[in-house]
């Protein structure tokens, strides 16, 4: 009678299905899931874009798109794309864990809000962050000095003028 009860067991246990050990999540394999992180390094001409991606086990490639004008949500039609080619595009791996990635943006005009969005793509689709802003500071003045007028033994006026750059300047 006692084998038969073991042997009973025995089905059963091999009759289930397979199981992930307990406290283990899995997550599926899909398209990256991506952040949008705030721009640093800002100057009047420069900035650096900031973002991360999850590859979720596929081989990923992470890029920026940015615009001076804002499209309400991020897409891969708007703006300019950073790189410019896919060819160049950040390669994120294809882990199960978010990696930042950086890309360099210069030309820009100084005093200008610029938007921009991060944005990955691997063999299941393309992801997108939300639509963040920086603005570049305004261009350093410059100053031109004329020559002088009304010169006396004892006075004379001084001449220049100066372009703030789209700051708040002051010229003594």
């Amino acid at each position: 009678m006692r084998a038969i009860v073991i042997a009973v067991l025995a089905l059963v246990a091999c009759s289930e299905p397979e199981r992930e050990p307990v406290g283990i999540t899995r997550q599926a394999l899909g398209a990256p899931v991506v952040t949008t992180n705030a721009a640093t390094l800002v100057t009047s001409s420069s900035a650096t874009l900031n973002g991360s991606g999850n590859p979720n086990e596929a081989a990923t490639a992470g890029y920026f798109r940015y615009s001076t004008t804002s499209p309400g949500t991020c897409n891969d039609l708007f703006g300019t794309r950073l790189p410019s080619s896919s060819f160049s595009d950040v390669s994120l791996g294809s882990g199960t864990s978010a990696v930042p990635y950086s890309l360099a943006l210069s030309s820009l005009t100084p005093g200008t809000t610029y938007y921009f969005c991060a944005l990955a793509r691997n063999s299941f689709g393309t992801s997108v962050g939300a639509v963040l802003s920086f603005t570049t500071l305004p261009a350093a003045p410059t100053v031109n000095t004329g020559a002088s007028s009304n010169r006396t033994g004892t006075t004379a006026t001084l001449n220049g003028s100066a372009n703030p750059g789209g700051a708040a300047t002051t010229a003594w």
